[in-house]
């Protein structure tokens, strides 16, 4: 993607250029942008690869502080499955963090680029990653708040990465707790499960009714969802999957 210099009246934040140099990482290209930040790839004088992470300058001035919340996650945090965190910057009025480069695709791209069609098989293996990853998060007391398609990350070996933690929090009882993150993952297989639905009526109706489920399936994920009583550990997430396995 090219990349050039945009600057707005007030509050805007002025984009990195191709070539662009902060501290000892320059900028290669623009690899996206969300409402709290703008992404980069960037390398080293080495050539390894890194993200290069800039703080939206409004969002700075309404959220505060917890823009940074991402930097102590991260910080908590030392497993393969997440980026590290490398340091912070600040290069004028600009400033954010030097991230992990974590190799592969995500699920957004394999799903609207791609087309890729999600077999049974493949969603449940999918789905076991998850937990496996949320389980450490939460082990650390961390909730991600934030899974969805173009914050996992597919490696060529199929194994998953989880990205983006702007919005990761410490868990709190009564306000960031870990059913959140078993919401998120139950609408993102409900993503994949989608990926193979032919639309047979013009009547639009709820994922439960329209999916090809079976009765397990159809159990497991209204209640990753909230719609029935949730789960209470990972732990029964993963016996309510063995189900789902044994009933398609």
């Amino acid at each position: 993607m090219d990349l050039q210099i945009k600057k707005w009246i007030g509050n805007a934040d002025q984009y990195y250029r191709e070539n662009d140099v902060i501290d000892t990482y320059t900028i290669q290209q623009l690899l996206g942008e969300g409402r709290y930040g703008i992404v980069y790839l960037a390398v080293d004088g080495e050539n390894n690869q890194y993200v290069v992470k800039q703080l939206k300058k409004d969002m700075m001035k309404k959220s505060g502080n917890k823009l940074f919340y991402e930097e102590m996650v991260l910080r908590k945090l030392q497993h393969p499955c997440f980026p590290k965190f490398i340091s912070n910057f600040k290069d004028g009025t600009r400033e954010g963090y030097i991230l992990e480069y974590m190799e592969g695709e995500v699920f957004e791209d394999i799903l609207q680029k791609e087309g890729h069609q999600f077999s049974r098989e493949e969603i449940y293996e999918i789905c076991g990653q998850l937990l496996d990853i949320i389980e450490v998060l939460h082990g650390c007391g961390i909730v991600h708040r934030d899974i969805r398609l173009p914050n996992v990350i597919r490696k060529d070996n199929k194994e998953l990465s989880l990205i983006d933690f702007g919005l990761a929090r410490i868990m709190r009882p009564d306000y960031y707790t870990k059913e959140s993150d078993y919401w998120y993952i139950g609408d993102f297989l409900i993503h994949l499960y989608y990926s193979t639905y032919q639309k047979v009526s013009r009547i639009d109706k709820p994922w439960f009714k329209e999916l090809d489920l079976n009765p397990e399936e159809k159990v497991f994920l209204r209640k990753l969802m909230g719609i029935e009583k949730t789960y209470g550990s990972i732990a029964e997430i993963r016996q309510q999957l063995d189900k789902v396995k044994k009933g398609n």
